[in-house]
């Protein structure tokens, strides 16, 4: 099991959850390379199974954070399985709680808003957040991922790897195995190849204006033995 927060966190709400909730995304193959057409147009795929919501309201979390005053908007990231582990329902709650737990600790469920929707269309299972940086009781920022966050969810991962017999992603024998590769711009190494993307994605109209072309997320999707 690993934890990864996203580096994106400005513009709307429509990006965001709109990746969390999405019935149709755009088709790689299995070197996560996107397929085309014959015509070099992007092809899309429906999610199967699809995109479950768990906790929270994919319109209410949208709204908050078209709302927030604040340059960054939302935190965005993702609990991610190896597709050879099968979390249990329970499993899959503890992790979702415990991370709460741990990067909103202090705060009443009403002072924040967090969604969560799985993911099992890829063969494993995700566990997608979103949450408006904002506390709610106040409209004063809420960042969940501090300066030094990543100790604190590394020490949050290791705990339920070991407690739930996960592989540990840092173990040195799987190190062959462990290949993240970043879905959207941060993929492209170059000018022509980020302009390629957004093109792409304007074509099967996931982006529809400038505004939009900035705010949606560069999402990671790892592929490694959690």
């Amino acid at each position: 099991m690993t934890i990864t927060l996203f580096a994106t966190g400005t513009g709307g709400g429509t990006a965001p959850v709109d990746y969390l909730t999405a019935s149709e995304v755009l088709a790689y193959d299995e070197n996560r390379n996107l397929i085309r057409d014959d015509t070099g147009q992007a092809l899309t795929k429906i999610c199967d199974p699809l995109p479950e919501v768990l906790q929270g309201n994919p319109d209410q979390t949208r709204d908050l954070i078209d709302a927030s005053p604040h340059k960054w908007s939302y935190t965005a990231g993702v609990i991610s399985f190896a597709e050879s582990k099968n979390p249990s329902p329970d499993a899959q709650q503890e992790a979702i709680e415990l991370f709460e737990a741990l990067a909103i600790a202090g705060l009443d469920r009403d002072q924040y808003d967090c969604l969560w929707v799985r993911h099992t269309h890829e063969g494993n299972v995700e566990l997608h957040f979103c949450t408006p940086r904002l506390e709610l009781s106040t409209g004063n920022a809420l960042n969940i991922a501090p300066p030094g966050h990543e100790s604190a969810f590394f020490s949050l991962r290791d705990l339920m790897n070991k407690t739930h017999g996960w592989a540990d992603p840092l173990d040195p024998d799987r190190a062959r195995e462990v290949r993240a590769t970043i879905e959207a711009p941060t993929r492209a190494q170059g000018r022509e190849e980020l302009h390629d993307w957004i093109l792409d994605q304007i074509s099967v109209g996931i982006i529809t204006d400038r505004v939009q072309a900035f705010s949606v997320p560069l999402m990671p999707r790892l592929k490694m033995e959690k």
